[in-house]
Parts: structure tokens; sequence; C-alpha cells
């Protein structure tokens, strides 16, 4: 019809992509190293928990690839799967209690090179953590910026990084995971009424404001970069 225009798709596979699997890979080769180096095997559910931060972004993905279709019961599914999921991937962050508690570290000198391919080692893996999750967010946040509910658009970023932040909360400090929502749904829900402490709400709104600030930093950098071109 005249005057009208179609809307373009959703662009989700972004040169990020390919950069962020080579950091993974980083991820998985400095653990290596660590290993070969200093004969040490700890540390290797990070692996682990590397697969579960990418679930979100793949959920997210296959979710903004429906956009543009008549498949609401699919994309709604979708976007459940991925508010699930979404906790992963800032979860990477709370990997670092590992070496801060170990006490092996208490006595290694600062010119160490174990102690600063260790440093780097957790950095990365938060950091790909972080770009996991804002690239998720991302998706899901323009889904509905071009939907009749886009004025929630800014509400729903907040909402989901303060309950992200419950959920890292939920999974280091209950030791849930995302599926307990299906497979234990009554522990998950114990551990959620239990969630409503001080420590609790604290740690969600500190974990929140870290996801917040991060999506917020890097949506700025986007739309700079996007004004620029």
């Amino acid at each position: 019809m005249k005057g009208s225009h179609a809307v373009p798709p959703i662009r989700i596979v972004t040169p990020v992509w390919p950069v962020l699997a080579g950091a993974s890979l980083l991820c998985v080769a400095l653990l290596e190293l660590r290993s070969q180096l200093w004969a040490v095997q700890s540390y290797r559910f990070m692996i682990w928990n590397l697969f579960l931060a990418w679930l979100p972004l793949l959920a997210a993905g296959g979710a903004a690839r429906l956009a543009n279709r008549p498949a609401a019961v699919r994309k709604t599914l979708l976007i459940a799967c991925w508010l699930l999921l979404f906790p992963n991937a800032p979860y990477l962050v709370t990997d670092w209690i590992h070496p801060i508690m170990n006490g092996d570290y208490r006595w290694v000198d600062q010119t160490s090179l174990r102690l600063w391919t260790e440093i780097v080692l957790f950095a990365l893996f938060a950091w790909v953590g972080l770009m996991l999750g804002y690239l998720s967010m991302r998706l899901v946040h323009e889904m509905i910026l071009r939907s009749p509910f886009r004025r929630a658009g800014w509400l729903f970023v907040a909402a989901v990084s303060f309950l992200g932040g419950f959920g890292v909360y939920l999974g280091r400090y209950a030791r849930l995971n995302s599926w307990d929502a299906v497979l234990d749904p009554h522990g998950l829900r114990e551990s959620v009424i239990e969630g409503f402490s001080g420590e609790g709400i604290a740690f969600s709104l500190l974990f929140g404001a870290l996801i917040l600030t991060v999506y917020l930093c890097l949506y700025g950098l986007e739309r700079q970069r996007g004004e620029e071109a």
C-alpha cells in the first residue's frame, strides 16, 4: 500500500558475536594454559558457566528472529526462556569469589605471572558474561521498542536488570539453576521467599545496578556510533 514502509528485521548476529566467540575460546585457552604451566586443575566449572552464559543470547536471538512473524506463542516462550536464563550471563562476575576466598593467593608475590594470568582470566570471563547479557537484553529491548508497548521499553530494562540481580543471588546463595523453575518449583519458591531478606535485597540491588550500568554505557556507545556513521 502506498505510503507504507516495511519494518526492517532486527539485526541479530552482529560482528561482536564472533569477537565474543573468540573471547570465549580465549577464556578456555587461558584456563588450559594455567593448568599446563602450574599443574592446577581448579576452576574448570567456569567453562560450564560460560556455556550457560551463551544460552540467553541464543534464546533472545531466536525470539528476535520471529519478531516480524505471527508466532506469538513461540516468541512468548522464547522470551520467557530468555528471562529465566538471563542471570547466567552476569553470574560469571561472581566467580571472582573463588580467587578472593582462596587462601593460596595471600602468599603470592605481586610480580607472579600466575597471579596476573588469573586476574586476566577472571576479568575476561566476567567481561564476556556482561557482554553476553547486554547483547541478549538489547535484542529483547529492541523487540519491545518496535511493539505497541515501546513506551515501557526502559522500564523493562530496569526491571530485568534488578530481576537479573536477584537471579544471580539465587544462583550464588541458594545454588539454584535456571531449570529449577521447572524441575524444582517448590525449592525455587522457598528460595525466593528467603531471598526477600536484607542481604538478598542488598545483593540484588548491587548486581542490578551493575547490570543496568553496563547496559546504559554500552547502549550509549552504540547510539553514539550510529549517530556518527
